[in-house]
């Protein structure tokens, strides 16, 4: 078994010291019932990505908007219709939220995604079967009136 090399006197300047209380503030420092604050250091961020403009988040809001009228159309009426007006203006009344979050959920909302996805994927599946099944109905109603309508035409034949 080798023994380590032992340190040559031009290393040992490199060798860092430490008191004995820096020792035992260190290792109390794993007993710490507090997470480390990143904020609280004093350590600048790099430059921070530009930010989305105003213009930018209005159109995603938008867009979403319009994939919301697209959905009222196929659930409610074929003619529905937001009113351009009021939709510029909730897109550009929502826009710097996008813009202050960068488009994500605020902080205090980011613990509950995980629920709010789950509530939203059963509403998407609930809505898409409501739908189907009205879609089924109407069928069968065309379906009848077909078969009404041909039962009229062998009697009057």
């Amino acid at each position: 078994m080798e023994l380590e090399k032992p340190i040559k006197p031009e290393e040992a300047e490199q060798i860092e010291h430490h008191s004995e209380d820096d020792e035992k503030r260190f290792a109390n420092s794993f007993n710490d019932d507090f997470d480390f604050d990143p904020t609280q250091t004093d350590v600048k961020p790099k430059d921070e990505p530009e930010t989305m403009s105003i213009e930018a988040a209005a159109g995603i809001v938008f867009m979403g908007l319009m994939a919301t009228e697209s959905t009222l159309k196929m659930a409610v009426h074929k003619d529905f219709k937001f009113d351009a007006d009021q939709a510029e203006n909730v897109a550009y009344k929502v826009a710097p939220l996008i813009v202050k979050y960068g488009g994500k959920p605020p902080p205090w909302l980011e613990p509950y995604m995980d629920e709010i996805m789950a509530l939203f994927a059963i509403g998407l599946l609930g809505f898409s079967s409501m739908m189907q099944v009205r879609k089924l109905k109407l069928e069968d109603v065309k379906s009848k009136k077909a078969a009404n309508d041909d039962n009229n035409d062998k009697e009057a034949a």
